[in-house]
């Protein structure tokens, strides 16, 4: 008798599909029909995740893994359809071959069952390249249906700082909230920085709608905001926000269906008093509290914690929380000071035996290995063997 675990994803944009615990009374059903065993310990979900990365999956990445074990616990994968499991062609062949050649386990579709006889790996083929068409396909149609949508001026994403949103109707303006990014713009244009009205909104207890206090980069973002002239600003090919790139050739602004909070004529100021700022910056050129010091790391804030980094330009430490708006005092100290200070207090001890062991660290067997840029060498390693084996240039 077969001993199965069981996969169960749902993504967030097909309303075609079942949902989670309907996957899994179809898979019972079939399972009880044809004498296999489930293991509750091994059903696997992934919910509102899309099926092109298995990267991005962790349920199916834990099932894997439970797969490599010796002996395997499982030796059959039981899916709603094919497309649950992935809805990459390319990941879907290679995870198959892989469970199949080294872990001896099967990935069986209860809903597209394709036979045993020599059709049935071309069947399963078919299915699968059907199922990335419709991926890709659902995906351009999404895009299309949201430029359509951001064209007609309407907001499909979460209101920012200064805006409210029912369900169903435009944004709104919270009155509250306005008044501070119309503070934020005028003292821009009048030459404070970043940092400084940072700290001012800090210091009235304002917070972002997350929650959060504000730091330079939330003020950089809503000054480069158009939403608060009232126009929409969308990018159709993909994000570009997180990378600090507030427009691209094909970023689109259109007339918004909702109130603006600011002049386009402040708006314009700002946006050429952030563009002259930024020439004259130079390139890849490294704030100056970044550039160590033989205390480097060991002093730290007596308000909030955090590092006490060096400036070479004031000669001296400051909290870095500090210095982007987050901690409320100044704990900056000289040099100078800090290093006569350390020096006369190491002058005072006397190194004894004893002495030694309080103050000698001892190596942890256990303790965590940063692996990260390895793992990040053999990932690539790993994405070029699997194109030379789906390419067929490789073999297992």
């Amino acid at each position: 008798m077969k001993t199965a675990a069981v996969y169960l994803r749902v993504s967030t944009n097909d309303q075609a599909e079942h949902s989670p615990d309907s996957q899994l009374r179809e898979i019972k059903n079939y399972a009880a029909r044809h004498n296999i065993i489930i293991d509750p310990k091994h059903i696997y979900t992934d919910t509102g995740i899309s099926g092109r990365n298995a990267k991005k999956r962790p349920a199916f990445q834990k099932m894997v893994a439970a797969a490599k074990a010796k002996p395997s616990p499982f030796d059959t994968i039981l899916i709603w359809k094919y497309s649950r499991f992935a809805r990459n062609q390319e990941e879907s062949i290679l995870y198959k071959s892989l469970l199949r050649k080294e872990c001896g386990v099967e990935v069986v579709s209860i809903t597209e069952e394709t036979g045993d006889n020599m059709f049935g790996p071309l069947i399963e083929r078919i299915i699968e390249w059907m199922d990335e068409f419709y991926s890709v396909r659902l995906s351009e149609e999404v895009r299309t249906k949201m430029t359509f949508v951001a064209e007609k001026g309407k907001v499909q994403t979460t209101p920012p700082f200064g805006y409210r949103k029912k369900p169903g109707q435009p944004m709104e303006i919270v009155p509250d909230e306005a008044e501070w990014i119309r503070y934020i713009f005028t003292e821009f244009v009048a030459g404070k920085s970043m940092l400084a009205i940072a700290r001012s909104l800090n210091a009235h207890g304002v917070h972002t709608h997350r929650g959060n206090q504000f730091e330079n980069r939330t003020i950089e973002y809503i000054l480069n905001n158009p939403m608060y002239i009232g126009y929409v600003r969308w990018t159709p090919t993909g994000k570009t926000l997180s990378k600090r790139i507030f427009d691209s050739e094909d970023t689109m602004m259109v007339k918004g269906d909702f109130e603006p909070i600011i002049s386009e004529d402040l708006f314009n100021v700002a946006a050429a008093l952030l563009q002259q700022r930024k020439k004259s910056r130079k390139k890849y050129a490294k704030p100056a509290d970044v550039k160590k010091h033989w205390l480097s790391g060991l002093v730290h804030c007596g308000n909030c914690g955090g590092t006490l980094t060096y400036s070479p330009k004031n000669d001296g430490f400051q909290c870095y929380k500090y210095a982007k708006g987050v901690c409320k005092v100044s704990h900056f100290i000289n040099a100078r000071k800090l290093e006569e200070a350390v020096i006369s207090a190491i002058e005072h001890v006397d190194i004894t035996d004893q002495f030694i062991k309080d103050n000698t660290v001892v190596p942890v067997t256990e303790s965590t290995v940063d692996y990260s840029k390895q793992i990040d060498k053999l990932e690539k390693m790993l994405e070029r063997a699997k194109a030379a084996y789906v390419a067929g240039i490789d073999t297992m």
